[in-house]
């Protein structure tokens, strides 16, 4: 080549580099409206990345557009709440694109605005495989999974959430909140304490500051640690009533009778307003009652309550079988409930096998339904797969309810496995005071006293005695001269809030299903649902309750006409002013009110009638013709 042409190449070549290298500098500075956006974007600015993409993404350029610009655009369309426009691209031009994280998030949080939460929940959950590293969606699925009661889930992400830089407080907030739930005093202290150092705004956090050092003070005062749930509470200003009563109880718990006098009296009507809250205390257990409330006592210990759960030389006093019993799925296979020695076994002959496993805890009551539980050699919790149960013409086994045909596993033929929470048996949460007591492992600090209770014991509506004996022992006032017993008194309550008690245990299946159809057959087994749906509480301007009828402290009474009594007591001709919609009845205004307006339901699976607790007026409905040619009544 002619050294003239080669020195206009080499000219050119480095006219061209120079201005590559000035385009790539003048980009630096000027980026393009794609990158702004983005920028935009991670900064939170969703409205200014909307104007910036909205200039290129037009509808008629949206098709040939590049996915990645087209993407952010969708992301940033949710963040501003515009989820129909969202979807469009997601399901359109979006549709064969690989989901990265922020889009798995942004989609579940579109369904939870839809109302669609367990949705959500099971999308975010089958987003997040240990690699994936989304501190936001991390942070919603532990509130939503507490929303859900999925506490195992929501434990893990919150706990996975603690450990990434930037979002540590976070975490242990909701961890705070879970374990509160979970009846965890220590996990409370623990992480709320740690919380608060590390931020003590409780920056988005779920709730303020001021609630977290509350529900800080409340847990330490049920460890009986006064003196540091003093020092918590200091930051909270004396005009707050709930600080004020917590400060109450911190100065009982150490004997500072004339500083305790002075918060109650500051903490208002808080503790008359908040009667059935349970009391920031120990348990002391139901053998601490009994010297005040002997006469209570006696009389509790006849009812099922009281007899409902069963462990130890408790469970050698229990039926047992004559001869081996057919399996409900599998009549090849034998059960067998036998004493051995000082423990009961169940042993189950699987044709080419012979499990024995020790029965740990009976639920129940003796002479109504009984299941036994136990442990496979995995230290999991089954099922019998029969019960017992005893009406009044007959006893005997029978299939488990809710067993038949759920047998879809080879261990299951020994019994069905038991759901576990936070290492608490499901069973456990209805039938006895305090189910962390019975936690596996053990509950850090051991066992409370309420342990020891034979079942279902005082404290379980009473709640912690621990400041009730301080102040009986006290003489603990307000100024005024008004005695402060510091116990949670039920009967004082109104009647939503006493019958909260009743519904929590009394109440088989999921409430939002039974809200939609309380008159179905099946949830006769949920009175503490289905009674609240009832115009005859709706309408008591909030005088009826589960209490009406009730004596939680006796064993329930039989007679038809101690209840009709009740009835009468507002619909007879006589009844008060107070309540002019309680009309006589027109068909029979005097006697059979049951019968008509709370009859007895059989529930075959229990071999027992239940008496339906939605009470209204039963229309009568034409029988239906079921396929294999049966009449059905609703």
């Amino acid at each position: 080549m002619p050294r003239p042409h080669r020195r206009t190449v080499i000219v050119m070549l480095a006219t061209f580099a120079v201005g590559a290298i000035a385009w790539t500098l003048w980009r630096g500075t000027h980026p393009d409206r794609a990158t702004l956006a983005r920028r935009a974007y991670d900064r939170g600015e969703w409205s200014q990345a909307e104007d910036l993409l909205r200039i290129d993404l037009r509808p008629d350029r949206i098709w040939s557009a590049d996915r990645n610009e087209v993407r952010l655009y969708a992301r940033t369309l949710t963040r501003l709440g515009r989820d129909a426009a969202a979807k469009n691209l997601y399901d359109g031009k979006l549709a064969s694109v690989t989901m990265e994280a922020e889009d798995f998030f942004l989609k579940g949080l579109t369904l939870t605005r839809e109302g669609k939460l367990e949705a959500a929940f099971k999308l975010w959950g089958r987003s997040m495989a240990p690699e994936v590293v989304h501190p936001e969606m991390l942070d919603h699925y532990a509130r939503l999974g507490a929303r859900l009661q999925q506490f195992g889930p929501a434990l893990e992400a919150s706990r996975r959430l603690s450990r990434m830089p930037g979002w540590e407080a976070r975490g242990l907030y909701i961890l705070g909140s879970i374990s509160e739930i979970l009846d965890d005093p220590p996990g409370v202290v623990e992480d709320l304490t740690d919380a608060l150092h590390r931020d003590s705004e409780a920056r988005g956090a779920p709730f303020d500051p001021t609630h977290y050092r509350k529900l800080l003070a409340r847990n330490l005062l049920r460890l009986e640690r006064g003196a540091k749930a003093e020092e918590v509470l200091h930051a909270i200003a004396k005009a707050d009533p709930e600080a004020e009563w917590l400060r109450s109880r911190a100065y009982l718990q150490q004997g500072e009778m004339i500083k305790a006098t002075s918060a109650l009296t500051r903490s208002g009507s808080y503790g008359a307003d908040h009667r059935i809250t349970p009391e920031p205390a120990a348990y002391v257990g139901e053998s601490s009652c009994v010297p005040c409330h002997r006469e209570v006592a006696r009389h509790y210990q006849t009812t099922r309550h009281a007899r409902t759960f069963a462990r130890g030389t408790g469970l050698l006093d229990l039926p047992r079988t004559d001869q081996p019993v057919p399996d409900p799925d599998d009549p090849k296979v034998y059960h067998e409930v036998v004493r051995e020695g000082d423990r009961v076994e169940v042993k189950t002959n699987l044709g080419y096998d012979v499990t024995r496993m020790v029965v740990e805890y009976a639920f129940g009551s003796p002479d109504h339904y009984l299941t036994m539980t136990t442990r496979d050699d995995r230290r999991a919790y089954r099922a019998l797969r029969i019960s017992h149960y005893r009406d009044p013409n007959t006893s005997g086994w029978t299939p488990t309810a809710g067993d038949v045909g759920h047998s879809k596993e080879p261990d299951d033929r020994i019994g069905q496995k038991i759901d576990v929470r936070d290492g608490v048996m499901r069973c456990l949460y209805c039938h006895v005071t305090r189910p962390r007591d019975f936690r596996d492992p053990p509950p850090t600090g051991g066992r409370s006293a309420s342990a020891s209770d034979r079942a279902i014991g005082c404290e379980r509506c009473h709640g912690p005695g621990g400041n009730h004996m301080h102040a009986v022992e006290r003489d603990f006032q307000d100024e005024r001269g008004s005695s402060d017993f510091a116990i949670s008194s039920v009967p004082a309550s109104a009647g939503a809030a006493a019958n909260g008690h009743c519904v929590e245990c009394h109440t088989v299946g999921l409430p939002h299903e039974i809200a939609r159809n309380p008159e179905d057959p099946r949830f006769v087994r949920s009175p503490g649902a289905t009674f609240g749906a009832s115009r005859c509480v709706t309408e008591s301007n909030g005088e009826m309750s589960c209490l009406t009828c009730h004596d939680p402290h006796r064993e329930a009474n039989h007679s038809p006409a101690f209840y009709e009594a009740k009835c009468l007591g507002c619909h007879a001709s006589s009844a008060r002013p107070s309540a002019p919609k309680a009309v006589s009845c027109p068909i029979n205004p005097s006697k059979d009110c049951l019968n008509c307006h709370m009859p007895k339901i059989a529930r075959p699976a229990l071999h027992s009638k239940l008496t339906d607790h939605y009470i209204r007026i039963h229309r009568k409905k034409t029988a239906t013709r079921r396929s294999d040619g049966s009449d059905s009544q609703p």
